[in-house]
């Protein structure tokens, strides 16, 4: 009561001035204290991960013929070629499926003087590589035939010795992004609000967001050979979000 009759006391001037400092004084101690909680901030991530299965497959099928007539050689690759056709024709896959691979010819006295080759057996100079590509959606379909190499190794045909199968393709990444980054992100404002709750707090609005980049692997990684993603058809896609929460 005193303090009003001092006021009323004042000339006008006086107490407008009181007033705007009143004001003024509450507004900086407000924003004051809404900066101090805008600078309070969580980090943390979110995981999604999503089992997919490839659904294209190339298979290279490698080959080579060694010999000293260069004619001959080419005519055995000429008959591996076919030879692999029909092998993979009579196994259910189509024509429009296949593709020779380019010929590669080495000569491996190339650059050895006359008197050099002499010395040299012959028989094995020329080397011939190609095979057959398989490009194919039937994912299953490659598997399986892929198992049954034996069969063409019994008609003679010499698969290389870096022959490593078949390898399997996603490619419905794009079809799945949105998905699983609102996973991850769902994940993520879980994480925040666990730890808001752990810190008497409330989670505020998003500061920053970072994706993360998408990764596929393997889904059965059992050993070295199943930790390659390209020889598996079963994949496992993931992404971590990282996200920076305001905390009030």
């Amino acid at each position: 009561m005193k303090f009003i009759e001092k006021i009323k006391n004042l000339p006008v001037l006086w107490v407008v001035i009181l007033a705007f400092g009143v004001a003024l004084g509450g507004y900086f101690i407000g924003n004051g204290v809404y900066k101090s909680l805008a600078k309070r901030t969580v980090t943390v991530k979110g995981l999604a991960e999503m089992d997919v299965v490839a659904d294209t497959a190339v298979w290279n099928i490698k080959f080579n013929r060694v010999g000293g007539d260069l004619a001959k050689v080419q005519s055995a690759i000429d008959d591996d070629i076919q030879k692999t056709h029909n092998f993979l024709i009579d196994n259910g896959f189509r024509e429009e499926e296949l593709q020779n691979l380019r010929v590669q010819v080495r000569d491996k006295y190339a650059g050895y003087s006359d008197a050099q080759r002499k010395d040299q057996d012959a028989t094995d100079r020329y080397v011939i590589e190609t095979g057959v590509m398989v490009r194919s959606d039937s994912v299953d379909l490659v598997d399986g035939v892929s198992r049954k190499m034996g069969d063409l190794v019994r008609q003679g045909v010499t698969v290389t010795e870096d022959y490593a199968g078949p390898i399997y393709l996603f490619n419905g990444l794009n079809d799945i992004k949105i998905k699983m980054i609102e996973m991850a992100t769902k994940n993520a404002t879980a994480a925040g609000e666990q730890f808001a709750k752990d810190a008497n707090a409330k989670l505020g609005k998003i500061q920053s967001a970072n994706q993360g980049v998408f990764s596929i692997s393997a889904r059965d990684q059992t050993d070295a050979w199943s930790d390659n993603e390209k020889q598996s058809i079963n994949k496992r896609v993931r992404v971590v979000t990282t996200i920076t929460f305001y905390l009030r």
